[in-house]
């Protein structure tokens, strides 16, 4: 069996590799090239397409969010493996070889996801706000390496700088655990791309960084007899202007607010229609047909709004699950979609929408702008220049997959044709 670390780099796209022509990354032995995504065009989702060989619909991850309709709670904080309605392409029984695993803050799916798990996460066995098992691997990491700063990879504060960490991480796990199959994350482009858009020179910079972290890990995986295969979840792409689906369906009396103890939040056991928001896409969640018309229309009249997808649109685009909503926005190609219920002015509900986890309902990519000396951050919508999750984008756009061996594996890939042109690599 080969030994094989995959290194997804956040936020990396074939527009972005060439604005630098002299990174390690264009010396790969198979040049990095193009892999469409699987809609929604998210890292939960795409991850889990890249690892069960799947589209959405069928592993039932529909979007960064889960909303249990049941409890009627929203939850941005999950990525067990329980949530897979199919099993990754290494718990498969017609394997020539069942594979030792190691993932490195890939999706952290610590309930037999894998053999070997470490990554930032708020459920399982952790330390240090960073799950691991088997247990005491973080802190032998943590000895060797210093604690992580889980301050890098969330907020106004995440940089580059925890990739640094994780990749040294990876070193440690490549080595100590002995995996025949490693899957790392090495986030800080996005965050970048988030605050300054393509063009901007920190994304460059971020770039240049972790060019050089995935090259040092590649050095320490082939001097032991391994071969990296580098991709990525999917690029991002320029945005002007933010759309906010939950307001327009407060003012059509379709979502309703109560007053909790910090201000004004949404109230999702009354509503009958909610949005579910992650970059350029939404689950709209309705109570009954007569909602979901009633919302369809609305939105459908929103700026911002290319698409309201009815359940069996969506299905068609591979996101036919229970999980998701019975209708799915998608924003125009210069805009995302921004999960604030509350209008301009409605200060009260601002302070609580931002800072209680209970109200929200989406992806707040404004946790990544810096707000001031405070500590806080910007919560100027206007001022996120880049977003993702349409896949009716520029290959340059998209996903990305490169290795530094030939790969059986010719254009035009899918993310969900990863797991077989993994496994040809393994087991050739």
């Amino acid at each position: 069996m080969k030994r094989v670390c995959v290194i997804d780099v956040a936020g990396l796209s074939q527009r972005l590799l060439d604005r630098r022509k002299d990174l390690w990354m264009h010396s790969l032995a198979h040049p990095v090239g193009a892999m469409r995504p699987t809609f929604p065009a998210v890292c939960p989702s795409v991850q889990a397409s890249m690892t069960t060989g799947r589209a959405p619909g069928a592993h039932g991850v529909v979007g960064g969010g889960v909303y249990r309709r049941q409890a009627q709670e929203v939850s941005f904080a999950e990525r067990s493996n329980t949530l897979l309605s199919k099993k990754r392409f290494w718990h498969a029984r017609d394997l020539p070889g069942a594979p030792k695993v190691s993932l490195v803050f890939w999706s952290n799916p610590l309930a037999g996801g894998a053999d070997v798990v470490v990554g930032a996460a708020t459920y399982g066995c952790y330390c240090g706000g960073v799950s691991h098992h088997p247990l005491g691997l973080y802190e032998d990491l943590a000895e060797a390496l210093g604690p992580f700063d889980v301050d890098s990879l969330h907020g106004p504060s995440a940089s580059f700088a925890a990739g640094q960490w994780i990749g040294r991480a990876a070193e440690e796990v490549w080595r100590s655990g002995r995996p025949d199959l490693q899957w790392v994350y090495l986030p800080g482009v996005d965050f970048e791309l988030v605050r300054g858009g393509l063009s901007a020179g920190s994304v460059l910079e971020a770039m240049i960084a972790l060019d050089g972290l995935a090259e040092r890990l590649a050095a320490v995986v082939r001097q032991d007899g391994g071969e990296v295969v580098i991709v990525s979840d999917g690029g991002y792409v320029d945005v002007c202007r933010a759309a906010s689906p939950n307001i327009r369906l407060r003012e059509a009396g379709l979502l309703t607010v109560r007053q909790g103890e910090q201000g004004e939040m949404t109230d999702l056991h009354n509503s009958r229609a909610f949005a579910m928001v992650d970059h350029q896409f939404a689950h709209v969640y309705c109570l009954d047909q007569r909602a979901e018309d009633e919302a369809a229309e609305v939105l459908g009249a929103l700026d911002g709004v290319d698409a309201v997808l009815s359940c069996d649109e969506a299905f068609c685009e591979g996101l036919g699950h229970d999980r998701a909503g019975e209708r799915v926005l998608v924003a125009d190609a210069d805009a995302w979609f921004a999960y604030r219920w509350w209008p301009d002015g409605h200060e009260a509900a601002a302070v609580a929408g931002r800072f209680d986890a209970e109200g929200k309902c989406g992806y707040d990519p404004c946790e990544l702008l810096p707000g001031g000396d405070d500590g806080g951050f910007d919560c100027d919508e206007s001022h996120v220049r880049a977003s993702r999750g349409r896949v009716d984008i520029e290959p340059a756009d998209g996903c990305v997959l490169g290795a530094t061996c030939d790969l059986e594996a010719g254009g035009g890939l899918c993310v969900t044709d990863l797991p077989g042109v993994l496994q040809r690599l393994m087991f050739a």
